[in-house]
């Protein structure tokens, strides 16, 4: 038996990273550059699929288009275990939203998620929803799935007097029911909403330009039903108020915008998200020419109608960025969207618009002494939406939205399943090594299938492909890069060693019908 060895380059252009990486938060930046067909993250982390558009649901239908909000919901606390309530922001005039439910859990033997049911919810009981885009997942255990249009018309059942779109909707992933529609937290285009610790103040902000920002207490802890609305006056800079409105009838509710406007509140050029941050303090991201920043505020008191005082954390300038092949100078740009932290107390910040970017912001960083990062790039117009993390922060839930149709990235996910990114697709992103794969030849169990191993691997170990019939290996990175082609005759066992080739992914296609992860630690 001939036996031949595949000396791979360490010149190759991928990314190096310490292996002592432990969070979701440590990488190296990728090179900032324009959109491709690809999704590109550090070669420290993988991506696994978890659904796209047309897929077929368990209890009927298809996934609808445009997933947004990716809100993990954990049962109990868990981290492997929960569910995935995912909106469906459908364009304005392209007819109502939707929201799908995954039972989904992460399966401990073969290190992959799982997705057990999955059903759409049912919104006929409060009326149609409209470009269900992002929201928040609750302390109790509910999800609010915010309506980014406002149509002030009532012409649809209930018919009771409120305006069909513009309103927080709270839905219950256990039950696959719709609680209702919260219209005491204001009309308007709802992008997204936090909660207090206290489980009675939200904070949230109008997507429209003008818009405003506003702070919701309720009357009761969990119940959003009822409630004081507060809106925003005063600097972007310094210190300022918050002004009650009128909140109490139908009308009052409908009308937040002008009234808002009437109060002389603060505009902003569309708030896309808050956050309330490990420190206290609350951030939005505004996407609009001439505010694309994320500013932060204090409030002095949650509860009460006081004042806040707010700065800009990051964004309106240019930051250097160090990525494996040097330092570049980067515009941070417009298009501010959904944030989150992490268990590191790093912001993750994604853009709409611009090179579709997801940035994270150290928890030490200032205007003054930078901290930034470029964490992933999507595929072409692909827009990066509805950031969520497991409570241990191990995994990442998002979706791509509305990437190009003519992409054809020809990309493998951490399984091996092949992805174009030419349609709305939802992902988990992780540390590779928490992503599953062969450790060990399990070839003789079964003889008809082809095999690496060891895998993971250390520095030091020589790795063997054994199948049948191998006459070609070829190595990709994880953007679908091919790396290298070697041409075999007939082979039953092909050694490679890594010879420093860096810590991070790749994946080995044997005879162009099998897709191997190979996971370097």
């Amino acid at each position: 038996m001939q036996i031949k060895k595949i000396l791979l380059a360490s010149t190759l252009s991928l990314f190096i990273f310490q292996i002592s990486a432990q969070s979701i938060g440590d990488f190296i930046s990728v090179e900032p550059v324009a959109q491709t067909d690809q999704l590109v993250l550090p070669s420290t982390h993988s991506f696994q699929r978890i659904s796209e558009t047309g897929d077929a649901l368990t209890a009927g239908g298809t996934l609808p288009a445009t997933p947004d909000f990716t809100a993990y919901v954990p049962i109990a606390g868990s981290s492997t275990n929960g569910y995935i309530s995912l909106n469906h922001e459908s364009p304005v005039g392209a007819g109502p939203g939707a929201v799908t439910i995954f039972d989904i859990n992460f399966n401990g033997t073969t290190n992959f998620w799982e997705i057990t049911a999955s059903e759409g919810l049912d919104f006929s009981a409060v009326g149609p929803t409209y470009g269900n885009c992002s929201g928040t997942v609750t302390s109790w255990g509910t999800v609010i799935s915010s309506e980014e249009v406002s149509i002030p018309l009532d012409i649809s059942p209930p018919f009771n007097g409120y305006y069909d779109a513009g309103w927080n909707v709270e839905i219950d992933p256990a039950t696959k029911t719709v609680l209702g529609k919260r219209w005491a937290m204001g009309n308007m285009a709802h992008e997204n909403v936090t909660i207090h610790s206290n489980d009675r103040t939200v904070y949230q902000g109008a997507d429209s330009n003008p818009g405003y920002l506003y702070k919701f207490v309720a009357t009761n802890a969990q119940d959003l039903s009822d409630g004081l609305l507060y809106v925003y006056t005063g600097s972007k800079a310094g210190a300022g108020t918050w002004v009650l409105l009128d909140n109490t009838t139908v009308s009052e509710r409908n009308t937040t915008l002008s009234q808002s406007a009437s109060a002389g509140a603060t505009v902003f050029n569309g708030i896309e998200d808050v956050e309330i941050g490990p420190d206290g303090m609350v951030y939005l991201a505004v996407k609009g020419s001439g505010d694309e920043r994320v500013y932060r505020f204090q409030d002095s008191d949650p509860l009460t109608g006081t004042t806040a005082t707010m700065e800009t954390f990051v964004g309106g300038m240019s930051y250097d960025i160090t990525h494996s092949g040097g330092t570049v100078s980067t515009a941070w740009g417009a298009g501010n969207d959904n944030l989150a932290f992490d268990g590191d107390g790093n912001l993750w910040v994604f853009q709409d618009g611009g090179n579709n970017y997801i940035w994270v912001v150290g928890s030490d960083h200032t205007q003054g002494s930078p901290n930034v990062r470029v964490f992933a790039i999507m595929p072409t117009d692909g827009e990066p939406t509805g950031i969520t993390f497991t409570p241990d922060f191990k995994f990442l839930f998002m979706s791509i939205q509305a990437p190009n149709v003519a992409n054809n990235a020809n990309q493998d996910d951490a399984q091996g399943t092949t992805l174009a990114f030419n349609k709305g697709t939802s992902i988990v992103i992780s540390l590779a090594g928490n992503f599953g794969g062969l450790s060990v030849n399990e070839y003789d169990l079964y003889p008809n299938k082809t095999y690496l191993y060891p895998n993971p691997s250390d520095s030091f170990d020589e790795l063997v492909v054994k199948g049948e019939n191998i006459n070609s290996v070829k190595i990709y990175s994880v953007l679908g890069k091919l790396l290298r082609e070697i041409n075999y005759n007939n082979e039953s066992d092909v050694v490679f060693e890594r010879d420093n080739l860096p810590a991070g992914i790749y994946f080995l296609h044997v005879n162009d019908s099998e897709s191997i992860k190979l996971i370097f630690k």
